[in-house]
């Protein structure tokens, strides 16, 4: 028996924002917030998230800026 709805997708790991953009140096900072910055990039590029869905937005957001 299958089902009309999909399954919802599993929350991104830190690990996986990591693996996902490489170009991107992932941490989480001692306030428990997520950040990234884009490496060797003059000036510096970074953003932060609440979550790793967040943190992939926000990366997401400013590689579409840089384009």
């Amino acid at each position: 028996m299958t089902s009309d709805h999909a399954a919802p997708a599993a929350e991104p790991t830190l690990d996986d924002i990591t693996r996902e953009h490489p170009r991107w140096h992932c941490w989480k900072g001692v306030s428990g917030l997520l950040y990234a910055s884009l490496r060797h990039s003059s000036p510096p590029v970074a953003v932060r998230g609440e979550d790793p869905a967040d943190l992939r937005d926000s990366i997401r957001r400013a590689e579409a800026d840089l384009a």
